[in-house]
């Protein structure tokens, strides 16, 4: 994993997942629309918005 933080472990398809950023550099180099999943946007928004990601409400 040259360049990769995870992988799949099916696959062996590698990944590099980086955490959302408000100011929306969420891709390891440069910007970019970040591909986010259905079940997800609304939670993305908000967080755009200034609220916490769930688990991480305490910092």
């Amino acid at each position: 994993m040259f360049d990769a933080n995870f992988y799949d472990v099916q696959t062996n398809e590698e990944f590099w997942f980086s955490g959302p950023k408000r100011d929306r550099t969420d891709a390891r180099y440069g910007p970019s629309n970040p591909e986010i999943d259905p079940e997800a946007v609304e939670t993305y928004h908000a967080f755009l918005e200034g609220a916490p990601l769930p688990g991480r409400e305490s910092g």
